[in-house]
This record gives structure tokens, C-alpha cells and sequence, in this order.
């Protein structure tokens, strides 16, 4: 009986150090791409409500009748494909393209669903063999793009997407919450991440990677301007190094950008941010408080100032927040936008985002002697995005989209350009004339239109 004993601690043990060996060896080595479905194992909450979100319906294989949002029904002209030859659809919230495989590539079909206007309008129709998705989409449509192999891990916009490979992030917390691990290791505490195996951060480039037009720049064996997006780039790294971004200084024939500054095109909320206060919020913070000494950096106002002016002090808990000196961003996406969907006002657009940090301004128009209201238009039929996000950005066939360049547009800019105004976008005043626009602008805000039109909307 004994020796049966000393023989299975002997087994036991032995065991014990296979295990050992194999989950260290998880350990070591490039970390790699394990998909969103692993990571809902012990972030349940998060997942369930990206799920929700658009990010992992923007690109992704036909498995249901109902992910085809055209309507097959009747015959149209445009539609020259049949339902079954679509293997894959991108997007369903504003227009869905649809997707085949030809010799191994990803191209697209030649006609696109509208989906709130619900028509089929012509896409590509001479030139689809020159939008290969490998090049031209795909390394922000899936997750784990690689741009040397054209391969990826998943399809859509994933938790690695944002957070990067999470291999050993996994192996860790599976270590650690181990009852044989824990003989040597502690076991993990609630809300730990077993270290910085992934990337968690407020910075903008872990959206902006994304969220902008441009060309790669040259990378080992990748010649420049070969994708349409950043490649061999972590989500935390600041892409824009090797990266031509499209500007309103490189774009002539104003194809992206408005002349007034602001985007024109989708998918460069990031180039719009760039140009705005927002981006520029704690770098004005740290110049204006060298100016004026250290009243707005210690203590309980320094703690006011920071709260609006850096997202990682905002977002970060009591006890590590970062100081004047050694916090790194101002407003960035994740102030505004919580990127699991777990906020669902993270969209709203009446006055609940901002008035956190602009409540002032609220309640009335500062500088203005006579106090008159921010906005002549009734409280609570519109809200701050309405006049300072004007849909400039057109999807779905209609200017659907906010700029994010955080900036009024008047309706003089309108009389110079055919942009779209504060005024008169969102459904605001649509049905009156653009000379009643300006009067009325010019009359609530005397003189401030020209400003606006000098200092391009700032």
C-alpha cells in the first residue's frame, strides 16, 4: 500500500511537470492570434456586447439567408449575380457590398444594397478586378491580417483588432487560475491581467488604424503603397510613421475633404479628430499651465482640469492616474466611445456626452454679455452633435455620417462650397432656403461666421 502510494505521487508529480512544461511553453515565443471566440471564455460581458456592435458584422461569410439584407424578389437591371453567388458580406447598417472568391482573391460583386434607402445602385461594374480585398480592405475588415501572406485569424473587427495577438494573455490567466500552477504561482486576483501580454490603452491609434485613408508605407519585404491601410503595425504603436494619410493638402480634386477642413469621405473619423481641439486638449492644458504657474495642476482643480482635458487620467483608476507631466492624451475616441458597446449612449446625440465636460457652455454662450442661449434652436430638440458634428460624410447614399473635426459649419461655408451646414443637416431646418440659414446664423451669432470661414470651422 505504501509503495502504491510513493508510486502515484511519483506519477502525480510527473504529471504535474508535463503540465508544467507545456503551459510555459505557451509562455514563449512571438505571441499569435487565438480569435474573439477564446476570449469570451472569461470576458463574457464584453463579448456578448460587441457582438452587438457593427465591428464583427463588416466583413463576414454567408452562413444564413438573413445576412443577405438586397432584395432578390424582383428583377433588376443592375443585379447581375445571383443570390447563391454571394459567399460573404461587408457591412448592414448603411449599404451592404457583396462579396465572391475568384482564383483565391476576395472581390467584389457588382452592385451594393442600399440598405435604408433599400435600392440596388451599380458598384465597381468596370473596375472590380482592380479592388482586390487583400489590398484594399482587408487588413481593417478581419482580424490578424497578415500583409505578407494575405491570410488573417477572423473574420471582422475582433478583440485582437484593438488588444493585439492573445495568446499568451490567455495562457496566463489559464496559468494562474490553475490549481496545479497555483502550487508554485499565485493564483490571478479579480481584475488582473496577468501582465502587459496585451495591449490596453487609450491611445487613438488603436482606432485610427483604421479610421483613415492612405497608403503603407515601405515595410521589410512590402513595398509602399501596396495596401490601402497600415500593415505590421501593433494597435498601441503610432501608425501614422509609416503611413501617407490622405489630407486636404494632398487631395486636389477634393475627393476626401471638403475645402472648409472637414471630412468628406467616410473612414477618416481619425484624420478629423487630428485637426481638432479635442486631439490638441492636454497639450493646450500643460502650455497654458506652464504659462500661468501650477494653479491648474495640483490638487483638487488640477484633478478638474485633467478629468476633461486627458483621457488616460479620466480612464484610469483612483490611485494610478497619471499626472499633468506624465499623462500622454488628450480627448481621444475612447472618451466618447466605449469600444465593447457596453455603453449605449456612447452614440447618443443629445447633450449627455458633452455637457460632462462643457456644461457651461450649456447654459450659455460664453463670452456673450447679454447671455443669450448657446443655440436659438428649442432645448431638447437638438443636441450639441447636430451643430458641432454635422453630417459631412456621405454613406448609404445620403450624408449619413458626423464629421468628428468637432467643428461648426455655417451656412456661408455652404454658399462657398457645397457642404453640408450645421444649420440645415440632421433634418434640422431642411425645409428652409440657404438665404434664411445665413440670416438667421448671422443674427443669433453676429460675426462669427467669418471667423468660422478664417479658421476653417475652429
Amino acid at each position: 500500500m505504501k509503495k502504491f502510494s510513493v508510486f502515484a505521487l511519483a506519477i502525480s508529480g510527473i504529471l504535474l511537470l508535463v503540465f508544467a512544461v507545456f503551459s510555459h511553453q505557451k509562455l514563449a515565443g512571438e505571441p499569435h492570434y487565438i480569435t474573439s471566440e477564446k476570449c469570451a471564455s472569461c470576458h463574457q460581458l464584453q463579448h456578448a456586447s460587441w457582438q452587438e456592435t457593427l465591428h464583427p458584422k463588416m466583413f463576414r461569410p454567408v452562413r444564413h439567408d438573413d445576412d443577405i439584407l438586397g432584395d432578390f424578389s424582383k428583377p433588376d437591371p443592375r443585379v447581375t449575380f445571383k443570390k447563391e453567388d454571394i459567399q460573404f458580406v461587408v457591412g448592414n447598417k448603411w449599404e451592404q457590398v457583396y462579396v465572391h472568391i475568384v482564383d483565391g482573391e476576395y472581390y467584389p460583386l457588382t452592385a451594393k444594397w442600399m440598405v435604408m434607402q433599400k435600392k440596388w445602385v451599380p458598384y465597381k461594374v468596370h473596375d472590380w478586378k482592380d479592388v482586390p480585398m487583400t489590398r484594399k480592405c482587408n487588413g481593417c475588415h478581419t482580424t490578424g491580417f497578415d500583409a505578407s501572406t494575405g491570410k488573417f485569424s477572423e473574420f471582422g473587427i475582433g478583440c485582437e483588432s484593438c488588444h493585439g495577438p492573445g495568446s499568451k494573455h490567455a495562457a496566463r490567466r489559464q496559468q494562474t487560475q490553475s490549481s496545479g500552477c497555483a502550487l508554485c504561482h499565485d493564483r490571478m486576483k479579480p481584475g488582473d491581467d496577468g501582465g502587459k501580454d496585451i495591449v490596453r490603452t487609450v491611445a487613438p491609434s488603436v482606432c485610427g488604424q483604421c479610421h483613415t485613408r492612405g497608403q503603407n508605407g515601405e515595410s521589410g519585404a512590402i513595398p509602399a503603397g501596396k495596401f490601402d491601410f497600415p500593415v505590421n503595425n501593433a494597435p498601441d504603436a503610432d501608425f501614422t510613421k509609416n503611413y501617407k494619410e490622405k489630407t486636404l493638402k494632398n487631395d486636389a480634386d477634393q475627393k476626401f475633404w471638403w475645402g472648409y477642413g472637414v471630412s468628406k469621405d467616410r473612414h477618416q473619423e481619425y484624420a478629423d479628430w487630428n485637426n481638432s481641439k479635442h486631439a490638441k486638449a492636454l497639450a493646450n492644458l500643460q502650455e497654458n499651465t506652464a504659462k500661468r504657474g501650477a494653479s491648474c495642476s495640483q490638487g483638487k482643480r488640477g484633478d478638474q482640469c485633467m478629468s476633461c482635458h486627458s483621457a488616460d487620467f479620466h480612464l484610469s483608476k483612483e490611485g494610478s492616474k497619471p499626472t499633468l507631466d506624465t499623462a500622454r492624451y488628450g480627448v481621444t475616441c475612447v472618451s466618447c466611445h466605449e469600444p465593447h458597446g457596453l455603453d449605449r449612449q456612447a452614440h447618443d446625440e443629445t447633450t449627455n456626452k458633452c455637457g460632462n465636460c462643457h456644461m457651461a457652455n450649456l447654459a450659455s454662450r460664453a463670452g456673450d454679455k447679454a447671455q443669450k442661449p448657446h443655440s436659438p434652436c428649442p432645448a431638447g430638440q437638438v443636441g450639441c452633435a447636430d451643430c458641432h458634428m454635422p453630417r459631412t460624410v456621405k454613406t448609404g447614399g445620403f450624408y449619413s455620417l458626423r464629421s468628428h473635426a468637432f467643428r461648426i459649419v455655417p451656412p456661408q461655408a455652404s454658399q462657398q462650397e457645397d457642404i453640408p451646414n450645421s444649420c440645415q443637416n440632421s433634418g434640422c431646418h431642411k425645409d428652409k432656403p440657404l438665404a434664411w440659414a445665413i440670416g438667421a446664423f448671422d443674427k443669433h451669432y453676429p460675426g462669427a461666421a467669418d471667423k468660422l470661414l478664417k479658421a476653417g470651422g475652429n
